[in-house]
């Protein structure tokens, strides 16, 4: 089973000291799969016989197997993306600013891409399709990327909420939870508290639990069915949404795609419905494409 795959199965339990290794793994992973047990064990805080039981814990009849596996995605996370990336050391102006942010956007986006299980993205399609409701929570800085999930989830005719702490209603709306019903959580160090509560609550009430985080390690992975990664990392006062953002555009179109005709009659409906409220300046200059078609804009003439 892959590396990442491993951490999320819920039939997997793991010790404090356990995942204290795990998440050593995951920060310094190009290093990490290269060090002795004892080595491993002296970065990660913990003694050999931890990291031996972990390897015993992850179904590898020792240390050396667990390297093994580990050491086979090595090859996947190297790529050509470092000779693309030029990083500005020392940032001395504007233009340097703005330079280092996108590169770093960029090799987000990368290690994003280098990370993601197809299995688990399928999984999440599959959970996201299926739903007869579809609560989504993120908040602060990742509410954002939770707004983007849940306004197109309703542009494909899909009874999405955002949900948002206020005077106690959050709650009301959660009422009645079910089997039928997935619940998203999107979340990023630092970790919203009442994200995790959402999450677990539903879990608890055997509904659907999907994650959107930045490792399988994440508090909110405890709680979540599956579990979709997104690199924040930007050297900055802020953390990054744009691999975040990025992966929930690659759900929803995945989703738009598995019943294109679904789609086109939703989406002329509700283009309908805006010309006629006016939502928009002008709708004259765009055009309805087939799911997957290159947009196309008409000039005026």
């Amino acid at each position: 089973m892959p590396f990442r795959e491993l951490l999320v199965d819920s039939k997997i339990r793991l010790t404090p000291a356990q995942r204290r290794i795990m998440q050593y793994i995951v920060d310094h992973y190009d290093e990490a799969i290269f060090l002795t047990a004892s080595q491993l064990a002296g970065k990660a805080g913990v003694s050999e016989a931890t990291v031996v039981r972990l390897a015993q814990a992850l179904g590898f009849d020792g240390y050396p197997g667990m390297q093994r596996q580990f050491r086979r995605g090595l090859q996947d996370r190297l790529s050509t993306v470092s000779r693309l990336e030029h990083t500005v050391d020392h940032v001395q102006q504007t233009g340097d600013v703005v330079v280092k942010v996108l590169q770093e956007d960029i090799h987000n986006l990368s290690q994003t891409l280098r990370n993601l299980s197809l299995d688990i993205f399928e999984r999440a399609v599959a959970d996201l399709q299926r739903a007869k409701r579809i609560f989504v929570v993120g908040l602060r800085g990742a509410h954002a990327p939770a707004l983007t999930l849940t306004t197109y989830l309703r542009f494909l005719g899909k009874q999405a909420s955002l949900l948002l702490p206020g005077h106690g209603e959050m709650w009301d709306i959660l009422q009645g939870l079910g089997r039928s019903d997935l619940v998203v959580g999107i979340s990023f160090p630092r970790y919203t508290q009442v994200t995790v509560e959402v999450m677990e609550h539903a879990r608890k009430k055997k509904s659907r639990v999907g994650a959107i985080t930045d490792s399988p390690l994440s508090p909110l992975a405890r709680h979540a069915h599956w579990v979709l990664t997104a690199t924040c990392k930007l050297d900055s006062y802020i953390e990054s949404f744009t691999a975040a953002t990025s992966l929930i555009n690659a759900l929803l179109t995945a989703m738009s795609i598995r019943e294109p005709e679904k789609t086109l009659r939703i989406l002329r409906q509700r283009e309908a419905l805006w010309e006629e409220k006016g939502v928009y300046l002008s709708n004259s200059g765009v055009r309805i494409q087939e799911p997957g078609a290159r947009s196309q804009k008409t000039k005026d003439r």
